[in-house]
C-alpha cells in the first residue's frame, strides 16, 4: 500500500510540474501562415486565443501536450517541445514566422525570469530581464539577435532553448538550465 501511494505521489507530482512549465511556456506570440496569432496562459483552465483575424476564444489544457479550444471546435497537439501546435482543423500554429527563429516568451536566467516579447514580423524584440530592465533589440538573422543600447548580441542555439549573450551571460527555456551569471542588462 505505501508503495502504490509513493508511486503515485511521484507521477501526481511529476504530472503537475511538467504541465506546468509547459502550459505557461506557451504564452506569447504565434504565427499562422506568417501571421502573428496570440496565446495568454492564466492557468491550465483558462488559455486566451487570439487567431490571425483578431478572433478569440478561450480554451483548456485536457493534458501537458493538447489544447481544447470549444468555441472554435478544435484541439491541438503540442509538438517540437513546445514550438509548434498542429490543430484538428489542419491549421499549424508556430513559434516563429517562416525562417525566423522563435524566440517569443518566457525564459529565466537561473532560476529567475526573464521575458522576449516579438513585434514587426518577427524582426524586432524587447527583452525584460529579471531585473525588470527593458531593453528593445532586432534580429540579425534567424539566429542573431543584437541590442544596440546595450551593445550585446545572442546566439540563439538551434533548437532554440538558448540564447548565449556576448556579455557571457545566458538565458533558457527552463528555469535551471543556466548556471549563476548575469542575463543582459543596462
Amino acid at each position: 500500500m505505501k508503495k502504490s501511494v509513493s508511486l503515485f505521489l511521484i507521477l501526481f507530482f511529476a504530472s503537475t510540474a511538467a504541465s506546468f512549465s509547459q502550459d505557461y511556456g506557451l504564452s506569447g506570440v504565434w504565427y499562422h501562415d506568417n501571421k502573428e496569432t496570440h496565446i495568454n496562459v492564466r492557468d491550465s483552465d483558462h488559455v486566451v486565443f487570439v487567431n490571425e483575424n483578431g478572433d478569440r476564444a478561450v480554451g483548456h489544457f485536457t493534458d501537458p501536450w493538447h489544447i481544447k479550444v470549444p468555441k472554435w471546435n478544435v484541439t491541438g497537439s503540442i509538438k517540437e517541445g513546445g514550438n509548434s501546435i498542429n490543430w484538428s482543423n489542419n491549421t499549424v500554429w508556430t513559434r516563429y514566422p517562416g525562417g525566423k527563429t522563435h524566440i517569443s516568451g518566457r525564459w529565466y536566467h537561473g532560476n529567475r525570469p526573464t521575458w522576449i516579447e516579438v513585434y514587426d514580423n518577427g524582426w524586432k524584440f524587447s527583452i525584460t530581464n529579471e531585473n525588470g530592465q527593458k531593453s528593445n533589440g532586432e534580429a540579425r538573422s534567424s539566429r542573431e539577435l543584437y541590442i544596440p543600447s546595450l551593445g550585446i548580441t545572442g546566439h540563439v542555439s538551434s533548437d532554440g532553448n538558448k540564447i548565449n549573450w556576448s556579455n557571457g551571460t545566458a538565458w533558457t527555456r527552463s528555469p535551471s538550465g543556466s548556471g549563476p551569471l548575469s542575463s543582459p542588462r543596462e
